[in-house]
Parts: structure tokens; sequence; C-alpha cells
């Protein structure tokens, strides 16, 4: 079923399709009002979708977006790409949406690793198990160090109001 725009919705910018898999997970097991556009091809391609389509915020006020990227972050990094990434981000988003768009991703390495940390060899799998308990406010299946570097963001939703509608 395709995502309503004229009810609140998500729309998601991917970095690749491991990501995309990742949000099969969550829509099945939540039925959630999504628009999950086509993998961008690299991170830096996020931003510059994002900024194409900055005008789905005006033109559809029930609108939130989601920008999911790998953050490549090295532990010799003097600067950590995260931080860059999360400072670009601030940059492109106005104020005035500041509470309708939202950055999340993979830290230290790829989307890939993620299937180490939790033992599965799919990422539909990992999708579910990222969600299962987001509605209830436990994140422990993010406190781990790929993913903890999302927990401000996710608060940051919660206090938006996304989940309230979301699941």
């Amino acid at each position: 079923m395709g995502v309503n725009r004229y009810k609140e919705h998500l729309v998601v910018f991917v970095e690749d399709k491991p990501y995309r898999d990742i949000l099969n997970g969550v829509q099945m097991v939540h039925d959630i009002n999504i628009d999950v556009k086509n993998p961008c091809g690299g991170w830096a391609k996020v931003f510059e979708s994002f900024e194409k389509n900055k005008n789905i915020l005006d033109k559809f006020s029930d609108a939130t977006i989601l920008l999911i990227m790998d953050f490549d972050d090295k532990k010799e990094d003097t600067e950590a790409s995260f931080e860059k990434r999360k400072s670009r981000f601030n940059e492109l988003v106005d104020d005035k949406y500041k509470d309708r768009v939202f950055l999340l991703g993979t830290n230290y390495k790829e989307s890939e690793d993620l299937k180490k940390i939790f033992s599965l060899s799919n990422f539909e799998d990992i999708g579910k198990v990222l969600v299962e308990n987001c509605p209830n406010g436990s994140l422990n299946n993010w406190n781990n160090k790929h993913l903890q570097c999302n927990l401000s963001e996710i608060y940051r939703m919660q206090e938006a109001g996304v989940f309230d509608w979301l699941f």
C-alpha cells in the first residue's frame, strides 16, 4: 500500500540498499505511513536529495523527513565523520523544520556490520529488532558502539511526537 501524504507520514532518504531493507523490516513490525526513496548511492547524495526535496515540508504539512547514512567514523580520525555530517545536517535544515527532519546512521563501520552485532543474516530482521520496543521507549537494541550515536536523535524524534503517530 502506498503512502498517504495527507496524513502524518515519514519520507526517508537512504544511502544504500541495506538501509532500505532495514526499513522494510520496520514496516513488517509496524504498519507505518512511510515513503522510502530509492537509495541515493552515498552519504553526500543523501544530503543532495534532501536539498532537492526540501519543498516536501512546505507542500505536505504532515510530512517528516528522515535521512539515513553511514557515518564512517574511524577511531584515528581527529574530527569524527559523525560530527562533520551532523554539522552539515544542521546547516541544511531550516530552524522552522528542526522538529520535522532527523538524521540516523551507523557509526565506525557500515550498515553491513550490523549483521555481526545482532547475529542476523538479513537487514529486514535487523529492522524488526531495532523497532520492536521503540514505541514503548526501550532503546536497548540501539545501545551499541555502531548505533548509540543515534540515541539523542531518537530522543529528539520522541520529543517532537514522531513516535506518537509513527508506531
